[in-house]
Order: C-alpha cells, then sequence, then structure tokens
C-alpha cells in the first residue's frame, strides 16, 4: 500500500470496543438487534463516503463517483477492514454476517463517539482511496486532493517549474513560501502529477 495505516486511528477505535466490549458481543449474537443497527450503521456510512466524495469533489465524474463508492462497500474492503478490527473475535460465520456486522459496528462506534466515528472513517476513506487504483480503474486526482486538503488547513501554495536546460525540466510546490516539494524530470506535465502525489502524502503526514 501507498501509505501505512498508522494516520487511520484504528488503536482509538479498539479501545472504545474494549471499553464497551460487552455492546458490541451482544451485537454480534442479537440478529434483531443487529437488523436494526445494520440498517442505520450503513446509513450513517453512506452518509460519511458523501462527505468524502464532495470533500475532495470526486462527484464531478459520476461514473468515478459510482466506482469508489462501489469500493467502500465491496465485501473485498469490508471484510481488510473487518481485519483490522479484529473482527475474528465476534466468531461470524460468512462474509454476509462480517458486512452486515460491519454496518452495525459502525452505528454502535458513531453512538459512542461520534467524533471518533467521523475521523475514522475519513482517515480510512483517503488512505484506502489512494490504494484503489492498482486494483481497478480508478484514476486517482492528487493534484485536486492535496488542494482541497491544503485548503481546509487554510496553506498558501504555489508551483514554480521551468526547464534548467532543454529536456530536463523542475517543478516545486511551495507552501507558506517553504518549497516543500521538488521534482526533477523531463516532462513538466509528469513532474507536475509526481509533485502532487508527494505533497498529498506530505499533507497526510504532516
Amino acid at each position: 500500500m501507498a501509505k501505512k495505516l498508522y494516520a487511520v486511528p484504528l488503536k482509538k477505535v479498539l479501545e472504545v470496543v474494549k471499553e464497551h466490549k460487552s455492546s458490541f458481543r451482544k451485537l454480534a449474537q442479537d440478529r434483531k438487534l443487529l437488523e436494526y443497527y445494520k440498517l442505520l450503521g450503513r446509513s450513517y456510512y453512506i452518509l460519511e463516503i458523501e462527505k468524502f466524495i464532495k470533500f475532495f469533489k470526486i462527484d464531478k465524474d459520476i461514473n468515478y463517483t459510482l466506482k469508489v463508492l462501489e469500493s467502500f462497500n465491496s465485501k473485498v474492503f469490508i471484510k481488510e477492514i473487518g481485519l483490522r478490527l479484529n473482527f475474528s473475535q465476534f466468531e461470524l460465520q460468512n462474509d454476509n454476517e462480517l458486512k452486515e456486522f460491519f454496518y452495525g459496528y459502525l452505528y454502535l462506534l458513531q453512538d459512542l463517539d461520534r467524533e471518533l466515528f467521523e475521523q475514522f472513517l475519513e482517515k480510512l476513506f483517503i488512505h484506502y482511496h489512494t490504494t484503489f487504483k492498482a486494483s481497478s480503474s480508478i484514476n486517482i486526482n492528487f493534484k485536486e486532493m492535496a488542494i482541497a486538503l491544503a485548503k481546509n488547513r487554510k496553506l498558501s501554495l504555489k508551483e514554480s517549474f521551468g526547464e534548467k536546460e532543454p529536456g530536463k525540466a523542475f517543478f516545486k510546490i511551495i507552501e507558506n513560501g517553504e518549497i516543500v516539494v521538488s521534482r526533477e524530470g523531463k516532462s513538466i506535465k509528469t513532474l507536475r502529477k509526481q509533485a502532487f502525489r508527494d505533497y498529498f502524502y506530505y499533507l497526510l503526514d504532516s
């Protein structure tokens, strides 16, 4: 993966689950409660995906938007998150049960700590969205995502680019008067894409 999961607050989520373990165990065992929580949890989950999509202006391309929605609701994705969240402790029988529990789990989490729920999903979406390209036709626009994050943090950005000599170009991203990304190569167009990808991950780390 392009980025480690340390930026996602998994530890905090697991601490909340440990503190309220009996509630999560009851959810796994009580089918009627799970049916109720999963319906509400899926609604909350979809709304958080919508916030992510709108924030990064992904919805400008409806085909792209639908692929992102499909990816975040796929069994493969949910199974991966279930592994990260140690769902094995709840003795779920199959992938369908895991998916239902995932939505119910999220509803219970938001009920216990709404701020953590939102922070967890936001960072989870950012992390995994940048890994979809390898297994799908989704093309990540790192420039738009980086600019959206920078704008949200009220950072001033400038681009500096040109040719040092024929066939040798440079591209720099300047944040609040300081060069934070510098690339050299043959094509300014290619360097811009690479620089904004670097800057996007720089923002996630800072």
